[in-house]
């Protein structure tokens, strides 16, 4: 029996099959109309191809039976398990709504509040089935169903412990979405409810910064950077979440189980205590059992007074009565020993004066450095370098200053993680009482090869283009500053000369001066209505967006009727709504053909017909072709003005789609537009004309490259 086409059809002789709503590796779901009790319900048949396997229909069977006993508010119900016709099938909850994966795909990064209340009501879900022993292994948005109000289910906890049950593997893929699976499931290892915890923390990864962790062409290679990758600290990539949040989790998703929370009502507690800004309970505990191993905690019964210590009487007789000797020589040795014990009590005295001395000066010193300081209200900053962050905060505290609450988290070779890498004030400034001290703490080593470059007080285009160039990837952060001008970098992080792994970020904290005013809008939970930019220039498309609190963002071009370096289509469309400061991709016409005019403009030379760029003049112009170089020359029809050849090149960042848009551009006019595949490496053109050329490159609309070409 097909069970791609069961509507209409009513199974045990109870449930009216109404319409087909979902299809999945393991089950066809349908909605149905249960006409006993009159509700709707889903039903999940399980697929032919697990049919023919009995031990699999045996424990789908038994399993679903079992959760049928999860009775939870984030738990979508199991009613009943039957079998007709050879068809095994799960009557569960109908749930009127979305999936997360879904609502994720609509969000993006979802607010941190919303993200941390999604994860509480999953793990609650999560937590429920655990107490009963029921593991789901395959923790995923996709089993995470959502209502209008909001509210989380967890579902197929009977379909993922049914084949669990038989084997970690099936029909050759490995059991659990492969972007979710924990370690030791990736490996086929044992797995427990830290397995759970693990894909319930990629999950809050994936809604705390709209993507997983891991992604990869293949799901082989994705399962090996469950093993063998640290993923990038959520906090890298999403600055705007508290630091407790990051710390919760990437803990949740720590590699091995016993570094994981060791149940969920932990993970739970500790993003409760996120949502009240409150201290996290695990570290605390953390903290204190740190401290008993450590055998740094005091009880009141380890008070100790001066009278219990043993102190050896090394007092001298008033006589100075010397035990006598052998009568051999017994004379003269007494005597050597009175003079040397007169001689040694008097220097005894001077040392114990001066000693005695010494403190006092000391101690008087301290004291009215001590007064001076805290009659001033001053403090002097102590040095933070390879603390803890408790370290750090209990000795802010003895000084009468306090850690900031953002705390900045950066790669590091060379500190340990969770230490402290740098802070601003430096140690030994002398600051107001009650100063907040801002921390760069280390969150480890990437183990990579590529050092991050220095790109602290560059202008914003040049360290981007720097960044690309080592492989790596960038966030940016605008923030006003009095010192660095509008459009350069503040700092980054990880800082300059830390080793990463290709396609790391780096996090730009870029500045718009002093003005109060965003050369970006920052997208906010406001919406906007999109207006229609088609038919206008790249310009006034921009200028518009702008003045609608959006932003342009991808722009690709296309042969069309249009006028060239028009806009022929936009995303979002007119009349959609969007959020504030988000992005409008838009196509520009490449017109019907690409004919350039003007006396003496820069243009693109004739290109190779077989394809490269890398000499494609004709022979009377062609020369070396390196970079930079004449290639030729003419007298341009008798003018005195003569023209010459360089060829611009621009490199297709690795990070870069499969086939990108490059537009190159000189002197306001674009020489050549064109899809490229990522494959090609680099994009070559030979630009003729005299003078000098500002020359741009964009990809996909993003400008990378800008130089000036002279001529002469």
């Amino acid at each position: 029996m097909n069970i791609d086409n069961l509507a209409g059809m009513t199974l045990g002789n109870r449930y009216d099959m109404l319409e087909k709503i979902g299809t999945g590796g393991m089950a066809t779901v349908y909605k149905a109309k249960d006409t006993l009790l009159n509700r709707y319900v889903a039903i999940k048949i399980l697929r032919e191809s697990l049919e023919d396997e009995k031990n699999v229909v045996t424990n789908f069977i038994k399993e679903a039976q079992s959760s049928a006993s999860l009775v939870h508010n984030n738990i979508v119900s199991v009613y009943d398990v039957g079998e007709e016709n050879g068809l095994n099938y799960m009557v569960m909850e109908y749930v009127d709504g979305i999936t997360l994966k879904e609502y994720i795909k609509t969000r993006g990064a979802l607010p941190w509040q919303e993200a941390c209340d999604f994860a509480i009501q999953i793990g609650q879900g999560i937590n429920e089935a655990h107490s009963i022993n029921i593991i789901h292994r395959d923790i995923k948005p996709q089993n995470i169903l959502m209502t209008k109000d909001k509210i989380l289910k967890v579902t197929d906890f009977g379909i993922a412990r049914a084949v669990a049950g038989e084997t970690t593997v099936v029909g050759g893929s490995a059991l659990g979405s492969v972007h979710y699976i924990s370690p030791e499931q990736a490996r086929g290892g044992f797995t427990d409810a830290r397995s759970d915890i693990y894909s319930l923390g990629i999950v809050l990864y994936e809604m705390l910064t709209g993507k997983v962790p891991f992604d990869g062409d293949t799901a082989v290679s994705v399962a090996l950077m469950h093993l063998e990758k640290d993923p990038v600290n959520v906090k890298c990539v999403n600055l705007d979440i508290p630091t407790d949040l990051a710390y919760v989790t990437m803990k949740a998703i720590s590699k091995e189980q016993h570094a994981r929370y060791q149940n969920v009502q932990e993970f739970v507690d500790d993003l409760h205590a996120v949502l009240a800004d409150e201290p996290l309970p695990s570290r605390e505990e953390m903290y204190r059992k740190t401290l008993q191993d450590n055998d740094e905690v005091v009880t009141d019964e380890d008070d100790y007074s001066i009278d219990d210590i043993d102190v050896p009487d090394i007092s001298i007789p008033d006589d100075e009565e010397i035990e006598e000797l052998p009568a051999r020589g017994r004379t003269k040795r007494k005597t050597e020993v009175k003079k040397k014990s007169r001689k040694q009590k008097k220097e005894d005295r001077i040392a114990v004066v001066l000693a005695i001395s010494t403190v006092v000066v000391v101690a008087l010193l301290a004291l009215a450095v001590y007064f001076g300081l805290n009659m001033s209200k001053e403090s002097i900053v102590p040095d933070f370098s390879n603390m803890t962050i408790e370290e750090a905060t209990a000795e802010a505290q003895k000084s009468g200053l306090k850690i900031a609450d953002e705390i900045e988290y950066s790669l590091s070779d060379t500190v340990a993680e969770n230490c402290v890498i740098s802070q601003d004030p430096a140690p030994k400034k002398v600051v107001k009482k009650n100063s907040e001290i801002k921390l760069v703490v280390s969150i480890g080593s990437s183990g990579g090869n590529i050092a991050a470059p220095d790109v602290v007080n560059k202008q914003f285009d040049k360290a981007v283009e720097e960044i690309l160039n080592a492989g790596l990837n960038y966030t940016v952060k605008e923030e006003e500053s009095k010192d660095v001008p509008a459009g350069y970098v503040i700092r980054q992080t990880p800082l300059a000369g830390t080793k990463l792994n290709k396609d790391d970020i780096i996090n730009l904290h870029v500045s718009k001066g002093n003005t109060g005013e965003s050369t970006q809008a920052t997208p906010t939970g406001e919406r906007v209505s999109v207006p229609s930019i088609i038919g206008l220039g790249r310009d006034q498309a921009e200028a518009t967006l702008k003045a609608n609190g959006l932003s342009l963002g991808n722009v690709s071009r296309k042969a069309s009727s249009a006028p060239e370096g028009t806009v022929i289509s936009q995303s979002p469309e007119l009349g959609k709504n969007a959020l504030k400061g988000s992005f409008v991709s838009i196509v520009l016409s490449r017109g019907e053909e690409n004919t350039q005019t003007g006396e003496n403009a820069p243009t693109a030379a004739p290109e190779n017909p077989s394809g490269n760029n890398n000499g494609g003049q004709s022979n009377t112009n062609n020369s070396t072709g390196t970079s930079g170089s004449e290639n030729g020359s003419s007298d341009n029809g008798g003018s005195a003005n003569k023209t010459s050849t360089r060829t611009f090149t621009v490199k297709i960042p690795d990070t870069a789609n499969d086939t990108v848009d490059v537009e190159i551009v000189a002197n306001g006019r674009t020489i050549h537009s064109a899809v490229h595949s990522k494959d090609e490496g680099t994009v070559s053109v030979d630009i003729t004309g005299s003078g000098t050329a500002e020359v741009q490159a964009y990809i996909d609309g993003s400008k990378i490259s800008d130089k000036t070409i002279n001529f002469n």
